[in-house]
């Protein structure tokens, strides 16, 4: 009798609620129409990882870094072609952001499948350049299996892989294991609830493909994801996510903030002459730091040095904190020095390139005389040449030149053409 009134005592002193043990199940999830507010913060206090029955887990002191909501509509709404692959879902919720860098989607929803046997996500779609490309899982990945109660344990294995042709190939391969591991009383900035606390053990599998590289990688994540449930809360009144050393934590909550979108810029597209090396810088702002960055061309950091040799997009996508995704990109095209016309312009082979003096061009027809002009990359003219081809081909000498980059202008019957020949002693 003492130990019970000393609990009582101590939960009216926190001002807590006294909770039984709930059990979740199918009216618990989403439905059509819910506008779900929650905050994130990747400042996430020790020991959200203890677990107990009929224990309370204190997350008061949790902070806001950003806020979002989370909506839900039916399968209906979206585009018809995804209602097609996903004629089993009854919910979907819309999806902002893009898979991959680069990849210009639109119309992004993810589907559910809510039963009284489980709670299921069955994949993604999107649409690419009006065309629309489901990613559905060949099984689902089961969240929740219903009734839920402490003690309960459900796997699932799934899998999807999309091509986008001449663009890019996503994979994902996703083992899911699961088990309520706890129950009692969750305090965090939005209230008291009573809870089931569900631990999911996520090994996940990606590989990516893009064409225009003719090259892949691949990557394989690690994620314990712990939820809190409550009742008709439709999604976790708290889940902290732990991959590596970083924490990320979600809870429902008030409209306490104006939402900072993660957003990134690559600035204006530009043109510079070819062969110029440049170095391109991903601005980033709004998200929650620290921001992870992956460049088209698969390399890492806040900046990229380039030669551009053609004209070529390149993109960057970030990851923050809190796994929100943002993207940009920027078209480098090729302009040509002062004086030389662009339109029609046919570029000869010169060999050896690098050289030391001696250049052999070859030129797309024969001709008895051709006009050499040697041109800085800013379109100053160094000399000019009269030279007679072999077979279409001019060997001039340009070791007189002090090293480095020069375009060679040819004007050659009514014909202009323009090589790029590096002097290297």
């Amino acid at each position: 009798m003492k130990q019970a009134a000393i609990i009582f005592i101590l939960v009216f002193w926190l001002g807590l609620p006294l909770f039984s043990q709930i059990i979740i199940n199918q009216s618990d999830m989403p439905v059509a129409g819910d506008t779900l507010r929650v905050s994130a913060t990747n400042i996430v206090p020790n020991g959200y990882s203890q677990t107990a029955m009929d224990t309370i887990w204190n997350f008061a002191a949790l902070e806001a870094l950003s806020q979002r909501v989370d909506a839900f509509v039916s399968p209906t709404v979206t585009p018809w072609a995804y209602q097609f692959f996903f004629g089993d879902a009854n919910l979907a919720s819309p999806r902002n952001g893009s898979p991959l860098p680069g990849l210009p989607v639109t119309d992004g929803f993810t589907f559910f499948k809510n039963s009284s046997t489980a709670y299921s996500e069955l994949g993604a779609a999107y649409t690419v350049q009006t065309i629309p490309f489901p990613a559905k899982y060949d099984n689902p990945d089961k969240y929740y299996e219903f009734p839920m109660q402490p003690g309960s344990t459900w796997s699932s294995t799934a899998s999807f892989s999309i091509a986008v042709p001449n663009l890019v190939f996503l994979s994902t391969q996703r083992y899911r294991t699961n088990v309520v591991d706890g129950w009692g009383t969750l305090v965090t900035p939005y209230g008291s609830f009573p809870t089931l606390r569900v631990k999911s053990t996520l090994l996940e599998h990606d590989s990516v493909y893009v064409d225009s590289l003719a090259n892949g990688f691949s990557f394989t994540r690690n994620i314990i994801e712990y939820k809190w449930l409550g009742k008709g809360a439709g999604i976790p009144l708290l889940q902290v996510n732990e991959e590596g050393i970083m924490a990320t934590a979600v809870y429902r909550d008030f409209y306490r903030m104006q939402a900072q979108p993660l957003t990134v810029s690559l600035g204006a597209d530009t043109a510079v002459l070819m062969g110029t090396t440049i170095t391109l810088h991903a601005m980033v702002s709004g998200g929650t730091p620290p921001y992870q960055i992956l460049w088209s061309t698969l390399d890492t950091g806040n900046a990229i040095t380039v030669s551009v040799q053609k004209t070529t997009t390149y993109s960057v996508m970030v990851i923050d904190a809190l796994v929100n995704f943002a993207s940009a990109q920027k078209i480098v095209s090729i302009k040509y020095p002062p004086g030389v016309d662009e339109q029609n312009l046919y570029s000869p082979q010169a060999y050896p390139n690098p050289t030391s003096g001696q250049v052999c061009i070859i030129l797309p027809e024969n001709y008895a005389e051709a006009t050499l002009q040697v041109l800085t990359p800013q379109g100053m003219k160094i000399c000019e040449l009269v030279e007679n081809p072999v077979n279409g081909r001019i060997f001039a000498n340009l070791s007189g030149l002090p090293d480095g980059l020069y375009f060679v202008r040819i004007s050659a019957g009514k014909h202009f053409y323009l090589s790029k020949v590096l002097l290297r002693s």
